[in-house]
């Protein structure tokens, strides 16, 4: 018996890390059944092409195909099951994950037979002992199930799994881990929690609350968390695994920190199990709300390299009304500062485009940054989930673009703005670190009449014209961040994705 699992990794060059398919395999390998994957990425993984893929998982066998997909994916996800539909005609083929749990209606018009909603253990194994036994499996529950006639039928939902200690240790060698290590420069990307009690505007987390949370529930229980011990005794077994290729272990959960006793439990057992012997620092997402001079000093004793926060925009009205995130300036001023004081990197996540944005609300963003001087900054377009709030609100106001543009958060996006042009939009996306340099370096720099110069030429083009400049936006950013011995703003890396604060640090 075969599962055999998809993972359309095709967003960006880069290759990931699949927390699902890491899970959900250790999950059937513990009962004995056999797992694959064709891990999609045309630059380093299983090529985007139709005769490729078919051809592997024919030559697999399996007795069931699961797909892992987001919004952003599904695209890929759907064109893959058209081919492996004709390939293997008779083999059910089932994806989960955000997208499937979102989106269910876009079952019907798929080449699917069944979409996973919610957490993905239990209905997995259970469809998978009934294709054993073969007994049907359409009353599965978290299953939206496609019937011979073409009508959908929605299962309803079982509770969420209570602890998470008694799942196996993740599964990598589903994965070419080596090489996925070699590609992210020893980053390894992990994750031990499930849940989140905030319920922000832009994020799908209510959606599985109010699929798994029921009527007798705590919404403490929903907030799971593998033990401090169990956490490092896998992050132990991992090293062993890899010896001398990971660097820093990159804990992908939503707020592990939140937790203080855990937290504190947890840096005891890393730094004597991880930090000491192995070197190997960490990095983990915050909230700015209780990111303290203590949970920072916490987290700088412990090996803690970055701390990834919220930051979302620079105007508190926009992050406290539309995105319903009750964090003001006066926090992140104290989070970011808490970090600086004890030497933890910190990484802003920041949103382009929020409904209200303009030149004013982009003002405060560049002022904010200026003064956070967070060492990174991960910036997107708000790009909303369909069924949260946000995107209600956007239909609701008639914000949306015509056509569908969830595949990249980066490059386009996909709301319109009484008061900003497309052209505009993408400059204070893509020219946002020389926007903050004008601040940072002075005004009688003569680096800041440079930035000036070279703002006011790509603020004169189209915005077709503009979307074919974004190489050469990062080639000059080079050559001008070269002749600049003072901090200051910069892309990370060569790439679109991040910008850096060089010379915060003295090796940077």
């Amino acid at each position: 018996m075969k599962i055999l699992f998809i993972y359309p990794d095709v967003i960006t060059p880069m290759i990931n890390f699949c927390p699902a398919v890491h899970s959900l395999s250790a999950y059937l390998k513990h009962r004995g059944y056999q797992t694959e994957l064709i891990h999609v990425n045309n630059d380093n993984g299983v090529p985007m092409e139709p005769d490729v893929i078919s051809s592997l998982a024919v030559k697999s066998k399996p007795n069931l195909i699961a797909v892992t997909s987001t919004s952003f994916n599904y695209r890929h996800a759907n064109e893959i099951a058209k081919w492996l539909r004709n390939a293997l005609p008779s083999t059910p083929i089932i994806p989960g994950g955000s997208h499937a749990t979102v989106e269910p209606e876009d079952l019907t018009d798929s080449a699917f037979d069944a979409f996973c909603v919610g957490e993905g253990e239990e209905p997995l194994l259970e469809i998978v002992e009934s294709i054993k036994l073969g007994r049907d499996w359409s009353k599965t529950k978290n299953m939206v199930v496609k019937l011979p006639d073409g009508t959908v039928q929605r299962n309803s939902t079982r509770g969420y799994l209570r602890n998470l200690d008694d799942l196996p240790f993740l599964d990598f060698d589903i994965t070419d881990t080596p090489k996925i290590l070699k590609a992210r420069q020893g980053w390894f990307s992990i994750s031990f929690s499930r849940g989140c009690p905030y319920e922000c505007s832009f994020c799908i987390n209510h959606i599985y609350k109010e699929l798994t949370i029921g009527p007798g529930d705590k919404m403490s229980d929903y907030i799971r968390k593998r033990s401090p011990e169990n956490t490092v005794a896998e992050l132990e077994s991992i090293v062993r695994k890899y010896p001398g290729q990971i660097k820093v272990f990159n804990f992908d959960d939503d707020l592990l920190p939140m937790d203080k006793s855990w937290m504190q439990e947890y840096a005891a057992l890393y730094t004597e199990r991880i930090l000491k012997p192995y070197k190997i620092k960490y990095a983990m997402n915050c909230r700015a709300t209780f990111l303290d001079r203590d949970l920072a000093k916490l987290l700088a004793d412990s090996g803690c390299l970055e701390a990834r926060i919220g930051f979302e925009t620079g105007n508190e009205q926009l992050r406290k009304v539309i995105l319903a995130k009750n964090v003001s300036d006066a926090a992140l001023i104290k989070a970011f500062a808490a970090c600086d004081e004890f030497g933890v990197h910190t990484n802003a996540f920041a949103m382009m485009g929020l409904p209200g944005e303009n030149p004013a609300t982009f003002a405060d963003t560049v002022r904010m940054i200026a003064l956070l001087q967070p060492y990174l900054i991960r910036m997107t377009f708000l790009h909303p989930y369909t069924h949260t709030r946000i995107y209600d609100y956007c239909v609701e106001h008639n914000l949306f673009k015509p056509g569908d543009m969830r595949e990249d958060s980066f490059t386009e996006s996909p709301l319109r703005f009484p008061e900003l042009t497309d052209a505009q939009m993408f400059c204070y996306r893509f020219l946002f670190p020389w926007y903050v340099n004008l601040t940072l370096l002075g005004s009688d720099s003569s680096k800041t009449h440079e930035y000036r110069n070279l703002i006011a030429r790509f603020e004169n083009r189209t915005f077709e014209e503009l979307q074919e400049s974004v190489q050469e936006i990062i080639e000059l950013d080079s050559d001008i961040s070269k002749s600049i011995d003072v901090p200051h703003y910069r892309y990370f890396g060569g790439n679109g994705y991040y910008f850096q604060l060089a010379g915060k640090y003295h090796n940077t």
